[in-house]
């Protein structure tokens, strides 16, 4: 995706592909931003820019989830990222203060478009293309908001999130709305009404460097996997499976050693040499997320994930981002995901621990292993779909999430401290939000 300099006051940056030939605008006054299709496909791109940050889905949201888990170790310099190893989040936290801004600045993009769309009349638009898209991106925002600082784990929590819906009015971010807390359940709720409509919308619409309709399916199971709902996480993943136009590759190696998407890439967001991720400065270049002994001695022999790292000057490194010019995508989706998610969905369901055998063995089977045998208990099970999601997902933001749904992250990690299952709300957006209502455990001010 090759960026453009193209501004909402300022605020939204716009990006362009292919499919904008345009000569790109220097400026866009807020009244007209939205005004035909061209500008409705510059503002749907300014939103995947804006997920292109640093703090986001450009290095550090993945990151960090691996760093506060046992995935990555810290040998570096940066105190954002020291605080995460050391499983000390304050709410001054640079990453926190950043993110939290940078993710609503996405929904922004998204509230945009769909409260606008609708008045548009260009004959060029494909209105349910741009709306159902619209919907699909503030889906994901607001579910990787919702993990990071929502009670995400517990369905009856009064912590969830602000639930902006509307366009800030002249996309002023001075002008957010003090806009009081959700409850988990309610954030759920307009997470899956997102997910819903864009299904809805987005039939047909393939492009894996953007959230189509089988990344919004594919979404939909896991948010249902985490919110319990293991049948509907079971169902669409199994459709995604079945259905797609999506295959493993052989080599576990080839979903990294490209940078092009691969044909288990459900969305990929891309980066290149021109439009560059952060990937590889950090896990190669830098030393804020090396890799954590703990992880490489957790493989068994024999499987071929365990060659995808390096040793760089004395350093033990992840090999999934080796691209020096940082054109390495983030793998926001991809299809063995959701042989995982289909496993652990009709092991729950069933409470059958031999449910989801097969699909852990068809994991297992492209990495060289033997499949697995029968499992006596669900402990058994969860221990060994943990170990297979570790193996498989390591270094793509996973770990700590994993963790947490399984009240595991005192015994795996030794967090002694309970509330820092989530994220602090940062203390900026405390200050200038009163109705906001700091996670229970953490400092106000």
């Amino acid at each position: 995706m090759k960026k453009i300099l193209v501004t909402v006051l300022g605020l939204i940056s716009l990006a362009s592909c292919d499919v904008l030939e345009p000569e790109p605008q220097t400026s866009l006054d807020a009244n007209n931003a939205l005004v035909d299709a061209a500008s409705a496909e510059g503002i749907m791109l300014g939103a995947y820019s804006s997920m292109q940050s640093i703090a986001y889905y450009g290095a550090e949201f993945v990151l960090n989830n691996d760093l506060y888990a046992d995935n990555s170790v810290f040998q570096g310099f940066y105190d954002s990222q020291l605080e995460f190893d050391q499983q000390a989040v304050p709410i001054t936290n640079l990453w926190v203060t950043d993110a939290w801004v940078q993710m609503y600045r996405v929904i922004n993009s998204a509230n945009l478009l769909i409260d606008g769309v609708d008045n548009i009349d260009d004959p060029a638009l494909d209105r349910d293309l741009i709306y159902g898209e619209a919907h699909a991106v503030r889906a994901l925002v607001y579910f990787d908001l919702l993990r990071s600082f929502g009670e995400f784990y517990d369905t009856t929590s009064q912590f969830g999130l602000p639930l902006l819906l509307e366009p800030i009015p002249d996309n002023d971010f001075n002008q957010i709305p003090n806009l009081e807390r959700s409850n988990v359940s309610d954030t759920y709720n307009q997470i899956l009404t997102d997910l819903n409509t864009a299904i809805s919308l987005l039939e047909g619409f393939d492009d894996q460097e953007r959230m189509n309709y089988w990344a919004a399916l594919a979404l939909r199971a896991r948010v249902n996997l985490y919110r319990m709902d293991y049948q509907a996480a079971f169902a669409d993943a199994n459709r995604v499976i079945t259905e797609g136009p999506f295959s493993l590759v052989p080599d576990v190696a080839d979903v990294y050693f490209t940078t092009d998407v691969t044909s288990e890439s459900i969305f990929d967001l891309e980066f290149n040499d021109q439009d560059q991720s952060d990937f590889n400065t950090y896990t190669i270049r830098r030393d804020e997320y090396n890799v954590d002994p703990d992880l490489l001695v957790s493989f068994e022999e024999g499987d071929a994930r365990a060659d995808l790292f390096v040793v760089d000057r004395s350093r033990d490194r992840t090999a999934k981002y080796l691209d020096n010019t940082n054109a390495n995508n983030a793998k926001v989706l991809r299809l063995a995901e959701m042989y995982l998610i289909r496993s652990e969905a009709a092991v729950m369901s069933s409470n059958d621990p031999n449910a989801g055998t097969d699909d852990l063995n068809v994991l297992r089977e492209r990495a060289g292993l033997l499949p697995l045998g029968v499992f006596a208990t669900m402990d058994d099970y969860i221990a060994a779909m943990q170990q297979e999601r570790r193996a498989e997902l390591n270094f793509e933001g996973h770990r700590f999430f994993d963790l947490v749904r399984y009240d595991l992250t005192g015994e795996v990690l030794g967090l002694t401290e309970d509330f820092r299952k989530i994220l602090p709300i940062p203390r900026n957006e405390l200050q200038t939000h009163p109705a906001l209502v700091q996670n229970p455990g953490y400092a106000t001010e």
